[in-house]
């Protein structure tokens, strides 16, 4: 199956349209007045696509999202410094994970997976908090598809005082984000989401006042945020060996994006996403409440047949015989498992994913007795 395309259903990388991965067999070399043009077009596109132009600017970094998350929090975010991290999600930890390995003070408010972050607990503990300097968030948290409240959390901080360090990886390209209307300090997100681009580059958008502040606490050179931008400033180059075909397809996405526009997209992959629960609706149900589940991907429990890894390893056995590829690892406390919504999905996967989940979980019914449903939504983890 080496030469094979796959269907994949993950949420990143995805299924690419074939006139982006068309871009990725030109070469060029990294310094070329070309690539820097390219380079330009990359950087103005992100920044259009928020309507940020004068008040941010667009820095591409080498690396994938966690990267670019994490050069985000060591450019802006002082060892002195006392952020606060919100979490519902594993990617919330990750960014907590990531100052505190850097020795900051970090605190966080986690609520459950399956809930969007909560405007009235932050909001009570920044009063009680006066010291907190940045407040730090999953836009679209794909641990389960949750989505949190954008606007009302930075209005909050901005309130306080607070400067904001979003993680936008799978919301940018698919949800309406507006520096006008939200006026955000940092917002990250990737190449390889609803870009629809490859994996391979991530991107920190920041507002001009970050960037023209003062630092003095920069400790490495790969994740300087601020001098890969006075790079890009002053002479259009990267600091070091670049991406060259993940941008130049990144450019061709880009453009493709600009032209469907963000509203169309997340309209796609919602269709997408409700024709998912559609075809596996006599053996799996939607883990989030309608209200709060965003277009990008899908978190599924069947708590009669998928209760253990183990379990969604011979599913996801199963799907490979199909040429479907769903996201690996199971989400232990709601014992749940992501499909992906975005990229060029084509509606024949659906169908055959409805085929393939009939097969699978009709040979498994018989196995395992349904078990009832847990009164918080989640299965008790004693079971």
């Amino acid at each position: 199956m080496a030469g094979q395309h796959r269907f994949l259903l993950t949420p990143g990388p995805l299924a690419l349209s074939d006139e982006v991965k068309a871009q990725m067999q030109y070469d060029l070399g990294s310094r070329d007045a070309s690539f820097k043009t390219i380079t330009a077009e990359v950087r103005n596109l992100i920044v259009d696509l928020v309507g940020g132009n004068g008040a941010y600017s667009a820095i591409p970094m080498q690396g994938g999202g966690s990267y670019g998350i994490e050069a985000a929090l060591a450019s802006f975010v002082a060892p002195s410094d006392r952020p606060l991290v919100c979490i519902n999600g594993i990617y919330g930890e990750r960014m907590l994970k990531m100052l505190q390995l850097r020795g900051v003070h970090a605190v966080s408010i986690t609520v459950p997976s399956d809930q969007p972050l909560s405007i009235s607990q932050i909001s009570e503990y920044l009063e009680k908090n006066s010291k907190i300097t940045h407040l730090c968030f999953v836009h679209c948290e794909t641990t389960t598809g949750v989505i949190n409240p954008l606007g009302p959390i930075v209005e909050l901080a901005k309130q306080h005082g607070v400067k904001t360090i979003i993680d936008a990886m799978s919301s940018f390209g698919a949800v309406e984000i507006n520096s006008k209307q939200v006026e955000f300090d940092i917002l990250v997100t990737s190449s390889n989401k609803c870009i629809e681009g490859p994996p391979g580059v991530s991107f920190v958008i920041a507002s001009l006042e970050m960037l023209n502040s003062n630092v003095e606490h920069m400790n490495s050179f790969v994740l300087d945020v601020r001098d890969q931008w006075n790079t890009f400033e002053k002479s259009g180059e990267w600091r070091s060996t670049p991406p060259t075909h993940v941008i130049q397809a990144c450019a061709k996405a880009l453009e493709r994006l600009t032209i469907e526009g963000v509203s169309r997209r997340a309209e796609r992959y919602c269709s997408v996403r409700d024709a998912i629960i559609r075809a596996t609706a006599s053996y799996a149900f939607p883990l989030l409440d309608a209200r709060i589940r965003s277009p990008v991907c899908l978190a599924l429990t069947a708590p009669d047949v998928i209760r253990t890894q183990k379990d969604l390893d011979a599913l996801y056995a199963h799907l490979v015989d199909y040429n479907l590829y769903i996201y690996t690892k199971l989400h232990s406390p709601s014992r749940s498992f992501r499909i992906g919504c975005m990229g060029r999905i084509d509606p024949m996967w659906i169908r055959l994913l409805a085929i393939a989940f009939k097969d699978f979980f009709d040979g498994n019914r018989g196995i395992r007795r349904h078990l009832p449903a847990s009164k918080n939504r989640f299965v008790e983890k004693a079971l």
